[in-house]
């Protein structure tokens, strides 16, 4: 048995305190989300109050959701890990040593960045490319013998390691105090890793604690491993594998957001209706071209005001698109007079099949597409505005704007009354906005005063509201 050095001994006599450090800048931010309430004001309008409507902070839903910080914190993680594995198993190869569970490690962080750079469920209903589309009856067949196929690779892998190396834990280091941490942290990593499929008795926003703890189990195993590579003793200059190490963990994170984005080709895609309605930030023409393959668009509504200085460098690739594919297009009238008949009519189109289905998008679908979605659900769905609300908090990762108070109070009061008078949260939006006045209705005011007087709106330059292939 080798005995560590002197120098190691005091390495490895801070190690728990290092791991204590690790787990607490690990755990801090899980905690600090779900128990921080938003309490700051909207400073367009610091006069209007806004109420919080989900059980927990929407930052923790935000968070949560498919795709978003959780499963790339999963993907960094696992790309760092596969790395180090992967050299571990390369320097026992090469040094002529058992290989331990090096495979076992390679083949688990391998499948990890696979599931997290392939997050499910996806929100728009597209079957996707995670491992549970090898259970989806709507995935491709030859998707799912793909994916069934490198399962029982990596399982074979990690299987044949552990029996060959008659343990689940030991790497059959020579350090003994090596040896210890180490299987420490893979046992509490696997435990970690298994509570993303197993239910937690845990409160929370749905999927939030699991991808924690997916997240802190390849930390934990991904820190097990780097401490077997590296040196027990401090070394005279940097080793000579770490730059391409870090190149290649570089091109795998890359690879992974990649996967991510084909996963959600449109930003903050979501099915409002699954199969009609759609909402997404502005998209780009691939990823049009992607998301009309999967959905068939044949209606856009874009309900971002293009007449503006705001204009989004997007719009001549979406219009091109419109016309290449002889999609129909609605667009934001830039007078404001136009624009109830503007609501009205996308509001139509939700309810015409032949529109169907229908991508309404603003810029950053953070305000204008939810809510317009909210507008729906209650005009259309007739849902309560207390989940209404609580849908857009968790979509945005924040409470809606002060404007969208003062949105609601003008148009659903006009379009369901009777239903808007009744319902509580109605009356309590009312209440959030008392001594605020709406600068829509001056600016309404305004432009009936110039189109008394002849006078043309301003409206800057004309985006065609409705466009067509001839």
């Amino acid at each position: 048995m080798i005995e560590p050095s002197v120098e190691s001994r005091g390495r490895f006599a801070v190690a728990p305190v290092l791991a204590f450090c690790l787990a607490l800048f690990a755990v801090a931010p899980s905690i600090w989300l779900i128990t921080q309430a938003e309490t700051s004001r909207d400073q367009e309008f610091p006069g209007v109050d806004r109420s919080t409507y989900s059980a927990f902070p929407p930052r923790a839903y935000r968070w949560a959701e498919a795709g978003d910080t959780l499963d790339k914190l999963a993907l960094y993680a696992a790309a760092v890990g596969l790395v180090i594995a992967g050299l571990g198993w390369w320097r026992a190869k090469k040094q002529s040593h058992p290989t331990g569970l090096w495979p076992a490690a390679f083949s688990l962080f391998a499948a990890s960045g696979w599931q997290a750079s392939t997050p499910w469920p996806t929100l728009d209903g597209w079957h996707g490319w995670n491992w549970m589309a090898m259970f989806d009856p709507r995935s491709p067949v030859i998707l799912r013998l793909i994916l069934a196929a490198a399962a029982v690779v990596f399982a074979s892998t990690a299987l044949w390691a552990c029996l060959s190396n008659r343990s689940i834990v030991s790497f059959r280091t020579a350090d003994r105090e090596k040896r210890g941490l180490t299987d420490i942290l893979v046992i509490l990593g696997i435990a970690l890793m298994a509570c993303r499929w197993l239910p937690l008795p845990i409160s929370g926003p749905p999927g939030y604690w699991p991808r924690w703890c997916f997240v802190w189990g390849l930390t934990a195993i991904a820190a097990a491993c780097l401490r077997l590579v590296l040196p027990a003793t401090r070394p005279r200059r940097w080793p000579v594998w770490l730059i391409p190490a870090a190149g290649v963990c570089l091109l795998l994170i890359g690879s992974g957001r990649w996967l991510i984005w084909y996963q959600r080709p449109l930003d903050r895609l979501r099915a409002v209706v699954p199969g009609k309605i759609f909402i997404s930030a502005m998209p780009s023409y691939d990823g049009l071209t992607i998301a009309t393959q999967r959905h068939g668009f044949r209606t856009i509504i874009n309900v971002f005001n293009e007449n503006t200085p705001q204009r989004s460098p997007r719009l001549p690739d979406e219009l091109r698109f419109v016309k290449e594919h002889g999609l129909s297009y609605l667009g934001s009238p830039g007078d404001p007079l136009q624009a109830d008949a503007f609501l009205d009519e996308t509001l139509r189109l939700s309810q015409d099949p032949n529109a169907w289905p229908i991508l309404v998008h603003c810029h950053g679908c953070m305000d204008r597409s939810p809510a317009w979605m909210g507008i729906y659900r209650f005009v259309v769905e007739n849902r309560p505005l207390d989940q209404i609300m609580s849908e857009i908090e968790a979509h945005r990762g924040l409470r809606p704007k002060a404007s969208v108070t003062l949105l609601y109070n003008r148009v659903l009061a006009v379009r369901a009354p009777e239903r808007f008078a009744s319902d509580p949260t109605a009356r309590e939006l009312v209440r959030n906005a008392h001594g605020t006045s709406d600068p829509f209705l001056a600016e309404v005011e305004t432009a009936r005063r110039r189109a008394n007087s002849g006078e043309p709106p301003r409206v800057g330059q004309v985006i065609p509201s409705d466009t067509r292939r001839p």
